[in-house]
């Protein structure tokens, strides 16, 4: 991951308590580049706190010994919502976390005015219920396939590092089948590699657990029972695999006797691959000598497309190429996926190369790479690439995709295919 600028959003209900809620956002935030926006909003209709700016730069104190910048704000509005819409924009923040003190119970938290809220606001965002004190040790993550589970798995996975936790992903097979069962046991195995291979893009290396289970909470809430923190994807995750709106991830947190961080991703909810990889930014013959030549021509179809200019070339290219010698980008399947974080860069660009013959791309399999799928994304929101990522996994897994992409002869053929996959839903 790239050391990104993040730039976390943190409103605090009451400063004087949440010292684990700015623990949580220091942990989340990269040393030196994090920084935390520490607010406290007050409406017309609340009840005075003592103290309240002491209390605030106690807390800025707090992550500020953590190597963290942290800024302490007081803001007075007409109400809470309205006060967080507008600190996001004011402060450029990238993320949010808060805080959900109130008692967790069954349909309210998808209730609560926090949870709509989280819609409105265009930055992946983290509502943290602690539920167990102590240092974490073991962490959990139910992985739906997601958009929302993905930024899930990225959050969990970096905290597990920084703490030094045990993270294990839990995919839960729903079948009523007997677990013997030979279809079950082959819908088991293609899932299982379903989700390798997009943990694989994020370069993720945990465990991972399949569940055959007729019902997703009971097998979720059995596996959280020795686990310190459980991570969990927004609802409509839950919605991809045909269960009630909302319903899962609220019973869950309603059920662990854990602590649960429920993740929402703004990442590119409306993007299809088509509006990134678009006529003009396609190339059907790539002939390149080697993955390096490659990146190359691909970055410099990018600025004959005037799709970034000429004087970005060097600083793009090395980006690009710097990305690629900490490791292959190639995921199998003939594709690989090279993507360079750029600073100031408003949104995703991108160019698809199809390379007929194929080159090395020094992956972990021998096959060659015949689609090479060049991913510019803002420095400043690394993750927005994660769910592109996740589409062009899903498409290339099919032998399909593959034929009529060779097959092509017009760069409208391969939006084509590219438009195969159904548009996100938020």
């Amino acid at each position: 991951m790239s050391p990104a600028q993040l730039r976390i959003l943190v409103p605090l209900e009451n400063p004087h308590q949440e010292h684990n809620l700015v623990d949580l956002a220091a942990t989340l935030a990269p040393s030196p580049w994090g920084e935390l926006h520490l607010t406290h909003i007050l409406t017309p209709d609340a009840a005075p706190q003592p103290n309240i700016k002491q209390a605030l730069q106690v807390s800025a104190d707090r992550a500020m010994a953590h190597d963290i910048g942290a800024i302490a704000h007081l803001e007075k509005d007409e109400d809470v919502t309205s006060g967080i819409q507008r600190a996001v924009r004011r402060w450029s923040c990238n993320m949010m976390l808060m805080a959900w003190n109130a008692n967790v119970e069954r349909d309210a938290i998808l209730s609560a005015p926090n949870r709509a809220l989280t819609k409105d606001i265009d930055v992946d965002t983290l509502i943290f219920k602690e539920k167990k004190s102590g240092p974490v040790r073991r962490i959990l993550v139910p992985f739906g396939g997601g958009n929302h589970a993905l930024v899930g798995v990225q959050v969990a996975y970096d905290l597990a590092q920084t703490w030094g936790a045990e993270l294990e992903i839990l995919r839960i097979v729903r079948d009523t089948r007997d677990p013997s069962d030979p279809i079950l046991q082959r819908y088991c195995s293609q899932l299982a590699a379903d989700t390798r291979l997009q943990l694989e893009l994020l370069k993720i290396d945990a465990p991972l657990t399949m569940v055959p289970a007729v019902d997703v909470v009971p097998a979720i809430v059995e596996r959280a029972q020795n686990h310190d923190l459980i991570v969990l994807g927004a609802s409509n995750d839950w919605r991809q695999e045909e269960h009630l709106a909302g319903s899962i991830p609220d019973e869950i947190a309603y059920q662990v006797p854990c602590s649960v961080l429920m993740v929402r991703s703004a990442a590119a909810n409306d993007l299809q691959l088509s509006r990134i990889f678009w006529e003009h930014t396609i190339r059907l013959d790539l002939t390149p000598k080697d993955k390096w030549d490659a990146i190359a021509q691909m970055v410099d179809a990018l600025i004959e497309e005037k799709q970034i200019p000429a004087s970005e070339r060097q600083t793009v290219l090395a980006a690009a190429l710097d990305r690629e010698r900490k490791g292959s980008t190639s995921l199998g399947h003939g594709t690989a996926i090279p993507h360079a974080p750029i600073p100031e860069l408003d949104g995703i660009i991108g160019c698809l190369g199809i390379c007929q013959q194929g080159i090395d791309f020094e992956g972990p399999t021998p096959e060659p790479v015949h689609f090479i799928f060049l991913l510019l994304t803002p420095e400043q929101n690394y993750r927005s690439y994660i769910p592109i990522l996740a589409q062009i996994a899903t498409l290339m897994h099919a032998d399909t995709t593959h034929h009529d992409m060779l097959a092509s002869q017009t760069p409208a053929e391969i939006t084509a295919v590219l438009k195969r996959l159904p548009q996100p839903r938020r």
